[in-house]
């Protein structure tokens, strides 16, 4: 399909096997549009859609988006609803699906040069949907500033969770958005722990101006930053031994209810985790996992297959969590 400005949201009827639950217990088909919007901070909202949440942030004379979720329906339109500012930009923080897949319904995106070659590749409840793949893209980096009038926001480019990542921080509402390169609950070390603890040290540096993390998974205080580079600095000293060897996979958020009207029902934060589990189930080590741990599947599952990791190992101090891989304590990025 070709790109064209303005278009309508694509169907995503081939979705209704699915029901998502969210946050209060409603259940809708995942077909069928669903939005919620709360208020961080003045003209500063996030949008939970599918997915990894969405956030709109408002300058003077325009309002931009950050990241576009995953979910059915017109993230753009609902995301005016919001603002009397016009919104015609968005900001991808990487390349991952549940962060690109409603680009095309904006009139530009702002991503890196290193997320332009996986920023299509979809999850595969969505091959049935021809999405565009020609929309206007305009490449930044860190180093960059979003020309947001009366709110310019700084582009870092740490990358831990995916190449080509891209934190924004807005020094006025003093939160630093930082895609998935880290979380309010969990810190996964996908790159080798020394470069881990460089990008928390760059994070660190910038913690005067802010004091919380808007991330895929929601908005967190900041001091997330700091335990998560104490755990870090404590593994390289020598440590790397002590954590937990055979960890249960954190599991994302999960709904009440497997089923729902005999369809499979999840959770609108954590959408698709069925297939994955199917994937699992067919894989010795992905089967004796989930039979171990009673039958639910995490995301971190998928990722422990082979010798490769990325985690083997789980450091918790004080409830902050800390996943990584022995062998990958010294490497380089992309191990």
């Amino acid at each position: 399909m070709k790109w064209k400005k303005n278009m309508e949201p694509l169907s995503f009827d081939s979705l209704d096997w699915i029901y998502l639950e969210d946050y209060e217990g409603n259940i809708q088909l995942a077909s069928e549009p669903y939005f919620k919007a709360t208020e961080l901070a003045p003209g500063t909202w996030a949008v939970l859609s599918d997915g990894d949440y969405t956030y709109v942030i408002e300058g003077e004379d325009e309002a931009i988006c950050i990241d576009s979720g995953c979910g059915a329906g017109n993230i753009r339109a609902f995301c005016q609803t919001l603002t009397d500012k016009p919104i015609y930009r968005i900001f991808n923080t990487h390349s991952h699906w549940d962060h690109t897949c409603n680009n095309y319904l904006f009139d530009c995106v702002y991503m890196s040069p290193r997320s332009y070659p996986g920023c299509f590749f979809k999850f595969g409840f969505y091959d049935g949907i021809d999405f565009p793949e020609d929309y206007p893209i305009v490449f930044i980096d860190g180093g960059d500033t979003v020309n947001l009038k009366g709110r310019p926001l700084e582009v870092y480019n740490e990358e831990n969770h995916a190449i080509g990542s891209l934190q924004f921080l807005d020094k006025q509402s003093r939160i630093l958005f930082i895609g998935d390169e880290v979380h309010g609950n969990f810190l996964d070390c996908e790159a080798p722990v020394e470069h881990v603890k460089k990008v928390l040290e760059k994070f660190e540096s910038l913690r005067p101006y802010y004091d919380r993390i808007a991330a895929g998974c929601g908005v967190f205080d900041a001091i997330y930053i700091d335990k998560y580079l104490e755990i870090v600095n404590y593994i390289l000293s020598g440590h790397e031994y002590e954590g937990e060897e055979d960890f249960p996979p954190f599991a994302d958020v999960i709904s009440s209810v497997d089923e729902y009207n005999g369809k499979v029902c999840n959770h609108r934060r954590c959408p698709h985790p069925a297939e994955l589990k199917m994937m699992w189930e067919q894989n010795l080590v992905g089967k004796a996992l989930i039979e171990k741990y009673g039958g639910r599947a995490a995301i971190g599952m998928g990722r422990r297959f082979g010798p490769n990791g990325p985690w083997d190992r789980r450091m918790v101090k004080d409830g902050y969590i800390v996943n990584y891989y022995l062998n990958k304590i010294w490497g380089k990025l992309g191990d």
